[in-house]
């Protein structure tokens, strides 16, 4: 494995990725070990470790992985998230993507609940983009992961769905039965875009209030 620069604030940014993951906690998006969130580091991916309660997550239960193969640096003591291919294929995929938001609340697993939010009827086809209408596009779709997804095949799968997604699509991905994923040049605007998908749903998909984009620090 060849040396990766890493920021000098690695540090904080673990922090960070901590404190904001107790906060979608505490808002509903995040309930018992659901959700994952990853940052970039330098020439590495900060991201969450697999199978923790967000309630209690603190900078030890994150780890940075080689984002060409998605395994922990030299020195780290977890395991990545198991949603870890579908982090690695944006960051690798979209230039400006800092860092990625992935959310499994309750009714945000599944394509009929933004199809029932927008006035369709049933379940759409996988892969295909949802419409609503003068409510804008909805997020791009992509069918259920396999238990054990392959890296390479899972970039391929969310490169063809994004290069797919409609113009005027918000910053979203829909997993079937894994979840939504956004994603920014930040944290901020990340939770943008999460709270964009949720009213573009036009219903709530989870309880409590939405989180505050300009709560976070970049």
């Amino acid at each position: 494995m060849k040396p990766l620069y890493l920021r000098e604030d690695t540090e904080r940014q673990r922090e960070r990725l901590a404190a904001t993951a107790r906060h979608l906690h505490r808002s509903g998006w995040m309930p018992g070990t659901s959700g994952s969130l990853s940052l970039r580091s330098g020439d590495a991916v900060l991201i969450t470790a697999h199978d923790l309660d967000k309630g209690r997550m603190d900078a030890r239960d994150t780890v940075l992985i080689d984002p060409s193969e998605g395994l922990p640096l030299l020195g780290e003591t977890e395991w990545p998230c198991a949603e870890t291919p579908v982090h690695l294929a944006l960051h690798g995929y979209l230039p400006d993507c800092e860092t990625v938001v992935h959310v499994r609340a309750a009714g945000v697993t599944t394509p009929d609940v933004f199809a029932r939010g927008a006035g369709h009827a049933g379940p759409p086809a996988a892969g295909r983009n949802l419409r609503c209408g003068p409510g804008g596009s909805m997020p791009t779709m992509l069918p259920a992961l396999p238990a054990r997804p392959d890296p390479g095949r899972t970039a391929d799968e969310v490169r063809a769905a994004l290069d797919r997604t409609a113009a005027g699509a918000p910053a979203a991905l829909l997993v079937a039965d894994t979840g939504v994923f956004t994603w920014g040049r930040d944290l901020g605007e990340a939770l943008a875009a999460l709270d964009g998908v949720e009213e573009r749903s036009r219903s709530p998909l989870r309880p409590g209030a939405a989180p505050d984009p300009a709560g976070w620090t970049r």
